[in-house]
């Protein structure tokens, strides 16, 4: 005759093999007092069901929530876009003007603290600085936008005053692979730009911004 202790995992094993067990003694269920999991309370195990249940709905409420406020965000930041673009394209510029209308533009549709642009495109017609080599090859080694602190990226030191976070946008010429600018997006909150937040907005800002450039920028027949 067995005298020592039975296992947790020989009974877990147990109902396993035998799962009529229960069905042949439905006092033993109805009899069954579970732990509450915030509590020293013994609760049923229907009880202890409906608290887990609750629980799942709490969180897939909270997703819920959290997708439509990224769904709001993301639906703002889509007609900003729509209406920087139109902006551009219903006021004609001359190439002196375009680089800064475009930037105060930007900046006053997403409200931003400040926008800098720098440009290392080929004999560019623009009014607008180059940066130093070594903060170039930083931005041509990005594959995608940097967001983040502005401790993390040499683009820092364009802002004339101290932001918070920041993004920097590598620019590629219209028709060719090769980086040929950045644009550098600065915030008070430290939260506005971080590390994972998503860059696809960035990306057709860039697009859009070169787009713009390059209208003014063919023909004075340069070559990228």
């Amino acid at each position: 005759m067995r005298h020592y202790p039975v296992s947790a995992e020989e009974v877990a094993q147990f109902l396993a093999q035998n799962p009529q067990f229960f069905l042949e003694r439905p006092d033993l269920l109805l009899g069954l007092r579970l732990p509450h999991p915030r509590t020293d309370k013994l609760i049923s195990l229907a009880e202890r069901q409906t608290l887990l249940l609750r629980e799942k709905n709490q969180r897939l409420e909270k997703q819920i929530h959290q997708f439509l406020h990224n769904a709001r965000e993301n639906e703002l930041i889509s007609q900003a876009l729509l209406n920087w673009t139109c902006e551009l394209l219903a006021k004609p510029q001359t190439t002196t003007q375009i680089c800064t209308t475009m930037c105060a533009s930007l900046q006053k549709q997403y409200g931003l603290q400040s926008i800098e642009l720098r440009l290392w495109w080929d004999q560019h017609p623009f009014p607008v600085a180059d940066t130093t080599p070594s903060t170039r090859a930083w931005v041509e080694r990005r594959e995608t936008p940097y967001t983040g602190p502005v401790s993390g990226s040499p683009a820092g030191a364009w802002f004339k005053q101290p932001m918070a976070s920041m993004a920097v946008i590598p620019l590629y010429a219209w028709d060719k692979p090769h980086c040929v600018g950045a644009l550098a997006l600065g915030s008070d909150m430290a939260s506005r730009f971080t590390y994972n937040i998503g860059t696809d907005f960035l990306v057709a800002m860039g697009k859009i911004f070169m787009a713009m450039l390059t209208r003014y920028y063919e023909p004075q027949k340069h070559i990228a």
